[in-house]
């Protein structure tokens, strides 16, 4: 990469750069282990916290996961997470009990 001392694939060695952050899809999990992520660089305003490879796994697995419970539309995220952030700030309006 111009400007930098490693490679695109190696960026994350770098400790004084600022653009980059590791995939946060989790590949392994366990109690020994703990939870192992992919770690493949991706843009640190990349939202989800997901490579290409990763994001688009995740959005056949929710596809799927929707399919076996009867929903066959495909979602609309921004309708999900509108309606979550509309939930989450109701919760918050709500005095304590």
């Amino acid at each position: 990469m111009a400007m930098a001392r490693f490679c695109h694939s190696h960026i994350l060695s770098d400790p004084k750069q600022v653009l980059y952050k590791g995939c946060a899809y989790i590949t392994k999990s366990g109690a020994q282990l703990g939870q192992i992520t992919c770690g493949r660089p991706i843009l640190k305003a990349s939202v989800p916290s997901l490579c290409n490879i990763h994001f688009q796994k995740s959005q056949k697995l929710i596809a799927h996961a929707y399919k076996k419970v009867g929903f066959n539309r495909s979602p609309n995220f921004g309708l999900l997470v509108a309606e979550s952030i509309r939930q989450i700030q109701a919760k918050r309006r709500e005095p304590p009990s």
